[in-house]
């Protein structure tokens, strides 16, 4: 841990330096809170064909004006269907604090900010299950520093990110001190495509992750596309998706989902229709087929249509 302690010590220094040159923001001082309420259709749904689920995020943030420090928060969860973790259904999760020291945060506690570089962009991933206790979106208590041309989110949501113009690419290193968990990712752009990689290592099993994306917004096509690879000790997972704006309240996507974290193979096809702080989605799992590790055999489901209300706050 040594030199892990050494390489945080010196990151923090370039990014205490880089940020001298940089203009104030906008200061900020108070509670926020977000969330959302979800009605999710699914005829497969093992609890119903309906279903609610009602996520609340809250927290307080403030712009700081010290020699070291110039920012900290610190956030929680309340989700009534937790999908990480379902024995924490009703609970208040996802508790977490940070601090912005130059240009870099570090974050502490449950904390989901290693996934920077691997959320919801032009990349577009379809919804995957995951099996492994560390994971890209894992909320396990954590140490993270988030250092380089991060955008910062100040409400604690890591599920999309952005990169700022004059400083495009940034870097995550966690720690998990329960299991020794180490996370590494970057993530970089070039002109219109962003690039990024993962690893993650636990005991003598590695995770590693790469992914590469395209937005076309800026040469007048409201086409994104991508492409995400996941390997560990025992498969390699892969997704290759389009994204289409119709206009800017309807959004077209489709994605070949290859050997996902429970062995599933299919076409997710998707319309997501958006109207102020409502959302209405539409969902196709088209042609699933799962490989059976034990007998080599190849199981067929049926196609299935999902829809989702969101209201958002």
């Amino acid at each position: 841990m040594l030199k892990t302690g050494t390489t945080l010590a010196l990151i923090l220094s370039a990014s205490v330096a880089y940020a001298g040159g940089h203009e104030a923001h906008e200061e900020k001082n108070g509670p926020f809170m977000n969330g959302t309420f979800e009605v999710y259709i699914d005829d497969t749904n093992t609890e119903g064909t309906v279903d609610t689920r009602l996520e609340v995020m809250g927290g307080y943030e403030t712009d700081l004006e010290t020699p070291i420090l110039n920012w900290a928060g610190f956030g929680a969860r309340f989700d009534t269907n937790y999908a990480l973790n379902r024995s924490l259904d009703n609970t208040i999760t996802e508790k977490q604090a940070g601090i912005g020291i130059g240009g870099a945060r570090l974050y502490f506690g449950e904390t989901d900010a290693q996934r920077l570089g691997f959320a919801k962009t032009s990349k577009i991933g379809a919804p995957v299950i995951i099996t492994k206790p560390s994971s890209r979106i894992d909320h396990n208590e954590k140490i993270v520093l988030a250092f380089g041309g991060w955008d910062h989110n100040d409400e604690f949501e890591f599920n999309s990110y952005r990169l700022k113009r004059e400083m495009p690419f940034g870097g995550v290193i966690g720690w998990n001190p329960e299991d020794d968990s180490l996370y590494y990712g970057s993530t970089v752009r070039v002109a219109i495509v962003d690039a990024s990689v993962m690893q993650i290592k636990k005991d003598d099993e590695t995770q590693t992750g790469a992914s590469i994306g395209a937005s076309f917004h800026r040469l007048g096509l409201p086409v994104g596309v991508g492409y995400e690879q996941w390997t560990d000790d025992e498969n390699t997972r892969r997704d290759v998706g389009i994204m289409y704006n119709h206009s800017k309240k309807l959004m077209l996507t489709a994605h070949r989902v290859m050997d996902d974290d429970l062995g599933f193979t299919y076409n997710y096809l998707a319309a997501i229709h958006t109207e102020g702080p409502i959302e209405l989605g539409l969902y196709l799992h088209q042609g699933k087929t799962q490989d059976n590790p034990w007998t080599g055999q190849t199981v067929s489901s049926d196609d299935s249509i999902k829809a989702t209300f969101k209201y958002k706050f």
